[in-house]
């Protein structure tokens, strides 16, 4: 990829480079048992390239029957332009966020840089650059071909999609730098890692759990909130389609005074953050390296002035597992992304009874689906199990305080929905926790069972690796939660539901895979 192209070394150009040919690393495919892959495989290639092509013939058979856009853009249009390019802005500060940490925190390589002859200016510009083309590359492959097939149509106003875009991009990743710098100065560097990671994720869920909060509250608050944001759009009103808050959105359909001052406020927002902060940058830097020494050398400490354990030996190896998973800061944003989705369930909970057997059966999904996840990550990518297996401890011990310390947060989560609901019904209420602690203990016995050890990175891409653990994982949880749903509505067949919930981990006992624990 980089072959053609020879750039002195020490310049800006060698080094933004640099920062693009690491993002597009990054894109690499890892898998447990093989080297870890360089940019993305054939088959990502090939993949996103068919959906470019897919979402070239789509863009043209919309635009073909859209008339072209004129100077007088209408309201509907606008209004709907400057919707998306909200969604937009959350996507791409939820992506920022988490390239801001990796760039500060995670990719090791800024002490290296800052003892070289290059400017912390240009060092932390060049990274800002690498973070913003992180961000902007992903919307453009979803966008582009909306401008492209425009200006083959002759519908030049759509190109106006390429300098809102990357002027949304360098607006988000300086204010995601901006963030992670003002967390570092007011809650250090360790915690900047987690709580930067978490934000991200929130972030990026935040548009999804608003439109299910707006969905689930009851008529007459909806009907409130419709009758206060329906004049703000009214002509006169705050956002009316001649407010100044809707230049986004002309600048994505193509208005040339809107694409000018939205990109002028694109590019002062990176200057402006490069210039004015690239010192705090080299302070943060070494507060984080200063921090990781000292606490290498508080830990050596600790372990050499420690006599020994003040707590039971379950209690210590459920605290171990809880403060490793506490210690993973992008592993904690990974899981807290199931973890939002349960809130809109909780609000379909208290809302009412009509539709809740499907709340009650989604409340036991994720819950099993947490359980997955949680146990796969403390038996699957367990950092030290020829250890464990070698301590004078029965392995039963160890495997069954895994278990506690996997279930034992999403039950204390669970529980308000549960209690409520065995307020209001106490059978129904008995059933679906009944159901909820059996789909948790089977998607955790199905992962115990055959899951294969892994390391924490491969999080994500688990279910390629292990898809025989992942499908019987499916199975159970979806036969738990169709044991509340059918239970409710056609209690007769109930059976059926059963019978799958208790084959999964049937099978996956009968297969198991021998571990070292």
């Amino acid at each position: 990829m980089a072959r053609g192209l020879n750039f002195q070394p020490g310049t800006v150009a060698w080094l933004l480079w640099h920062e693009i040919r690491l993002a597009f690393y990054d894109m690499g495919e890892s898998r447990p048992g093989r080297a870890a892959a360089r940019g993305m495989s054939v088959f990502g290639i090939c993949l996103i390239a068919l959906v470019a092509v897919l979402a070239h013939v789509g863009a043209w058979f919309l635009l073909r029957k859209m008339p072209p856009l004129g100077q007088d853009i209408p309201p509907q249009i606008l209004i709907a332009a400057g919707l998306l390019m909200i969604v937009i802005f959350s996507m791409m500060l939820s992506l920022g966020l988490t390239r801001s940490v990796r760039a500060l925190f995670e990719r090791g390589d800024l002490d290296l840089l800052l003892s070289s002859p290059l400017s912390s200016l240009t060092i932390f510009g060049v990274r800002l650059a690498g973070v913003t083309f992180g961000v902007v590359v992903w919307f453009l492959v979803l966008l582009a071909p909306v401008a492209n097939v425009g200006a083959v149509l002759g519908q030049w106003a759509w190109l106006g999609i390429y300098p809102s875009i990357l002027g949304m991009a360098m607006i988000t990743a300086s204010l995601s730098m901006l963030l992670t710098l003002g967390l570092v100065k007011t809650i250090g560097v360790r915690r900047t890692r987690t709580v930067g990671q978490i934000l991200g994720a929130l972030t990026g869920a935040s548009i999804f759990i608003l439109s299910q909060l707006l969905g689930n509250v009851r008529k007459e608050i909806r009907q409130d909130v419709e009758a206060y944001l329906t004049p703000l759009f009214q002509p006169g009103g705050l956002l009316d389609a001649q407010s100044p808050l809707w230049t986004p959105a002309r600048a994505m359909l193509g208005s040339l005074p809107a694409i000018l001052v939205f990109s002028l406020i694109g590019l002062a927002s990176f200057w402006l953050t490069a210039r004015f902060t690239h010192q705090f940058f080299v302070r943060g830097v070494q507060q984080s390296v200063g921090n990781q020494r000292k606490s290498l050398r508080a830990g050596t400490a600790s372990k050499a002035g420690q006599a020994g354990f003040g707590r039971s030996l379950r209690m210590t190896i459920i605290q171990k597992e809880w403060r490793l998973i506490a210690r993973d800061p992008q592993l904690i944003s990974q899981v807290l992304l199931q973890l939002l989705y349960i809130t809109p369930l909780f609000l379909v909970v208290f809302k009412g009874k009509s539709i809740l057997p499907g709340a009650a059966s989604g409340m036991v999904f994720l819950a099993a689906s947490l359980a997955g996840s949680l146990i796969w990550v403390i038996v699957s990518a367990e950092d030290a199990p020829d250890l464990l297996r070698a301590a004078p401890v029965k392995p039963l011990t160890i495997v069954s305080s895994k278990l506690i310390a996997a279930l034992l947060p999403i039950m204390l989560l669970m529980s308000p929905a549960l209690i409520w609901l065995s307020v209001q019904k106490v059978l129904l209420g008995l059933g679906v926790t009944l159901c909820v602690m059996l789909a948790m203990l089977s998607s955790a016995l199905v992962n115990l069972w055959q899951s294969k050890p892994a390391p924490r990175a491969q999080f994500n891409r688990r279910g390629h690796a292990q898809w025989i653990a992942g499908l019987l994982e499916a199975l159970s949880s979806f036969g738990w939660a169709g044991c509340v749903y059918v239970g409710m509505q056609f209690p007769n067949w109930l059976w059926v539901p059963l019978c799958a919930a208790l084959l999964a981990p049937a099978l996956a006992w009968f297969f198991r895979i021998e571990r070292n624990l």
